[in-house]
């Protein structure tokens, strides 16, 4: 259990946490519209949560996001560990509760979890990026990429029996490993694979500088698993064409520039409802299809 003496100085956690809140103030303010309020406090909630295992413990469960487990308070199962775990020790029963788990929830929400929950979208939310207004074809096929990323993960740890792309993850490094090292420097064991991870990491903060949503675009293999869902879940971007005057505001505003509004069914859709908020003839809403 970890008791908070209110000594900041002292604590290595303030030094990953106060900067962490101190972002996230300022970038309240970016946070325009009655959706984008709500989702910042969502993203807010999600990201205690996933380092709620202080309070709670572990619980079981599965990440519907990319988080890492071995993050020093993680609550949950990061599902990329899950896959690692079930080709490198052969445990096949995993593979059937993380994809009932993941197919669940994204039948419902899509990849809305992107959006809404996941730390590392906020994360990129905080960064913000620049769009990509050059070269948007190349971008558009670099999107491609966190596919083959996924496909790779489970061939790579069941030829290797290990946790393959656990040793190399950026996520990990950021998540677990860098607050490990502030939580306790000494006790930390240095492997082979620290400098390629920290390499990574520092790569992962140079691409979502300058892509938006980088990770989400490109490399992401949760949101890879998520994407296939968007088309048939339940809650769903509904576009009334007859109300549209053309202004593509939605498309301005989208952090992962997609063709809007006719595009609102795109596996690189986070849900994350800018579109809604930016557009001044409500000819966009979140819906569930059920109703």
């Amino acid at each position: 259990m970890v008791v908070c003496n209110l000594n900041c100085p002292s604590c290595p956690l303030a030094y990953i946490c106060i900067p962490l809140a101190i972002g996230a103030a300022i970038a309240f303010k970016r946070y325009k519209g009655k959706l984008q309020k709500r989702r910042f406090a969502s993203q807010l909630g999600f990201l205690f949560i996933s380092n709620a295992a202080f309070i709670f413990g572990a619980t079981g469960l599965i990440y519907t996001y990319f988080y890492c487990w071995e993050s020093p308070f993680a609550l949950m199962a990061c599902p990329i560990g899950v896959i690692e775990h079930a080709f490198a020790d052969r445990t096949w029963y995993l593979l059937p509760y993380l994809i009932g788990f993941i197919a669940f929830v994204s039948i419902i929400f899509g990849r809305a979890a992107c959006g809404w929950a996941c730390p590392i979208g906020f994360l990129q939310d905080i960064v913000k990026g620049r769009k990509v207004e050059k070269r948007k074809e190349i971008d558009k096929k670099l999107r491609m990429m966190k596919y083959p990323i996924l496909i790779a993960i489970p061939i790579a740890s069941y030829i290797t029996r290990a946790l393959a792309y656990t040793d190399i993850c950026p996520i990990g490094g950021l998540t677990a490993t860098l607050p490990h090292l502030a939580i306790d420097p000494y006790g930390y064991t240095f492997t082979f694979f620290f400098y390629p991870k920290m390499i990574n990491v520092a790569g992962f903060f140079i691409l979502i500088a300058f892509i938006t949503r980088g990770w989400c675009r490109h490399l992401c293999p949760v949101g890879a698993m998520m994407a296939q869902f968007n088309k048939v879940s339940v809650l769903q971007i509904k576009f009334y064409e007859e109300e549209c005057i053309k202004c593509y505001r939605c498309a301005a505003v989208c952090p992962m520039q997609i063709n809007m509004p006719y595009e609102n069914q795109s596996g690189e859709c986070i849900r994350c409802g800018k579109c809604i908020d930016a557009c001044p003839k409500n000819a966009l809403e979140f819906k569930f299809t059920w109703q």
